[in-house]
């Protein structure tokens, strides 16, 4: 049996039909049990990665950095100027309206600054998803008419 997957339960009664002993000073009975399947459950699928998805993963990683990169300090200044609007609307509730309609106009300025790099990331990204469905599509036919060939 595999000793990672003998799980030990503290328990103040007993349970017929498994190994029992009591732990030193504290009077608990542990007992162990067995799994049900103990030389699978904690396997790995067995699956290798092909080339083409390490090479894109390789090619992918630094665009997916850089993205990080330029939407953290973005990201952080906005929350900290939500945190400063939220803070100034509990101060002077009478504001709230303004404040909103504001915020909408910031929230608006904002998307129509932030509109051609989300075009341009579909601009860049959609050929290759793309290409991938086509190729993917391609392969399952292939795959479907080797079959009936087959039989």
């Amino acid at each position: 049996m595999n000793t990672k997957l003998n799980v030990l339960a503290a328990d103040n009664g007993t349970v017929a039909g498994h190994n029992h002993w009591t732990l030193p000073g504290h009077g608990y009975d542990i007992t162990r049990l067995n799994a049900v399947n103990d030389e699978t459950i904690h396997e790995a699928p067995k699956t290798e990665r092909s080339m083409v998805k390490t090479l894109g993963m390789f090619l992918a990683a630094p665009l997916f950095g850089l993205a990080y990169a330029i939407a953290l300090p973005v990201i952080g200044i906005y929350h900290l100027a939500k945190l400063a609007l939220e803070a100034y609307a509990k101060k002077a509730p009478a504001m709230n309206g303004k404040l909103r309609k504001a915020l909408a106009v910031v929230k608006n300025i904002g998307l129509f600054f932030a509109a051609p790099f989300i075009a341009l990331g579909y601009v860049i990204a959609l050929p290759v998803v793309g290409t991938f469905m086509i190729a993917r599509l391609a392969m399952e036919a292939h795959r479907k008419s080797a079959s009936l060939t087959n039989n």
